[in-house]
């Protein structure tokens, strides 16, 4: 009977043995963030989903030198961006980082490194990708084509030769260079106008593109899989096929079948961008049932959660406050200045239309000067230094405030500037998508708000 009993238990401790461990759900992630402006770094979710809401965003608490330690829970591959920085993340990553918002410049050691060390070089879309801003454009497609081609098969031979990279990660970084050419390739139109290389009707435009169409076909139809979705470049130049926006695009676009999922993401997409540019009632039921209707969970459960923030917003609400500081590094809250009628200015150094607003909102504070109104100026970069500079070679006649409160995103919803909110006496949103300055509207606004 002991010999039954050792042998039973000798059994169960190799049955153990052989057991395969349980997959990692964690990451762990330890570093320095760079000069990012504040000690809450926001890290982005960047999957397919990012393109209808930011809920899985994660907030990395820094100390004042911008270090940082923690573990995320993580149960698949995942992209997130931080600044200008794309990351990939798998379970079980122990990642060491340093990071600035030139992505150039990031730093990686341990588990993980070998494929963030890659992404470094990764493209953006907004500059054209492989067209660097139209730094690499040449005179006539053809040789701007050749260009590309060529940076593109570079590119290749570095994602073919990566070590420490699974199949899945060179599937989806190998779907990420062919959308680049195809941006390339669409991005060139514009680009060439701005070069003077073509005129920019849209006869000239529907020219190129019925040009291009036997180039991007077939590349565009190698992206239409539903996990390619996750790559940013390949939701940008599928989304030019969602919303085409001339008839040579259009004429593309047939050609090209996009699943029943992309089709989704682009049509909650597009109800989410509607919210950031006005917000009503009738606005957000139409959005409601939209969202009651879709059929992916991951796209309704991010509408539904901009529709809870758009609905923060609506006129009558209590303003949403925030910090900010002034040039003297003071800290200032909104609600200090609860009592008055405010009137936000949010901008940019960068933001050329921001720029342009400047002049109207000072003209106009100086016309309510004796008025019971705040004007209040928020810059929203992230470079304190940068703002100061800029402020240093520009005279402004009011107070500048700098903020990078996260509840700009997530609160008021500042996913684009210019963008002016006004706020009446008893500290409740008269309009969250306030007048322009230079528009008439904006006097007549604040006139209504002071009852005159």
């Amino acid at each position: 009977m002991k010999h039954l009993i050792h042998t039973l238990a000798a059994a169960a401790l190799l049955a153990s043995a052989c057991q395969p461990a349980p997959a990692p759900t964690t990451v762990h992630l330890q570093g320095q963030l760079v000069d990012m402006g504040t000690t809450d770094v926001p890290m982005r979710y960047d999957g397919a989903a990012s393109l209808v809401g930011d809920s899985r965003d994660i907030i990395l608490h820094t100390d004042a030198e911008g270090r940082f330690d923690t573990v995320l829970t993580l149960t698949e591959p995942t992209y997130y961006s931080i600044s200008r920085n794309t990351l990939y993340l798998t379970p079980g990553d122990d990642l060491t980082l340093r990071i600035t918002q030139d992505n150039r410049q990031a730093e990686f050691t341990g588990q993980g490194a070998s494929v963030n060390t890659y992404m470094k070089g990764r493209l953006f879309p907004k500059g054209g990708s492989f067209l660097e801003g139209g730094s690499n454009l040449r005179p006539d497609f053809a040789g701007t084509k050749a260009l590309v081609d060529s940076l593109a098969a570079v590119r290749r031979a570095q994602l073919d030769t990566l070590t420490g990279a699974t199949d899945a990660f060179k599937r989806l970084e190998g779907a990420r260079i062919t959308a680049d050419v195809a941006n390339s390739f669409l991005s060139y139109p514009s680009y060439a106008a701005m070069r003077g290389y073509l005129q920019m009707t849209p006869e000239s435009l529907d020219s190129v593109y019925a040009t291009l169409k036997p180039d991007l076909v077939p590349l565009l139809r190698t992206l239409t899989d539903d996990e390619l979705l996750d790559v940013a470049v390949v939701r940008d130049v599928l989304g030019s096929l969602a919303t085409p926006y001339t008839p040579a695009l259009e004429a593309i676009a047939g050609e090209v079948t996009l699943s029943p999922r992309a089709r989704e993401l682009y049509a909650a997409a597009g109800q989410v961008n509607r919210l950031r540019h006005r917000v009503d009632e009738a606005q957000l039921q139409a959005a409601r049932a939209f969202a009651d209707s879709l059929t992916h969970t991951d796209f309704a459960d991010e509408l539904r959660a901009k529709l809870d923030q758009a609905a923060r917003l609506l006129k009558g609400q209590p303003a949403i406050d925030f910090s900010f500081t002034d040039t003297e590094g003071k800290a200032h809250r909104l609600s200090d200045f609860r009592g008055k009628v405010l009137y936000l200015d949010f901008w940019a150094t960068w933001c050329g239309p921001c720029i342009q607003e400047s002049p109207h909102f000072e003209k106009l504070a100086t016309r309510f000067k004796d008025a019971d109104v705040v004007f209040i100026p928020i810059s929203t970069d992230t470079g304190r230094e940068v703002w100061l500079s800029y402020l240093k070679a520009h005279d402004k006649q009011l107070p500048q405030y700098n903020s990078t409160d996260e509840a700009l995103r997530t609160g008021w919803s500042i996913h684009y500037i210019p963008r002016f909110v006004l706020i009446d006496r008893d500290f409740n949103i008269a309009d969250a998508y306030a007048p322009r300055p230079s528009q008439p509207e904006a006097e007549e606004a604040l006139q209504g708000l002071l009852g005159n």
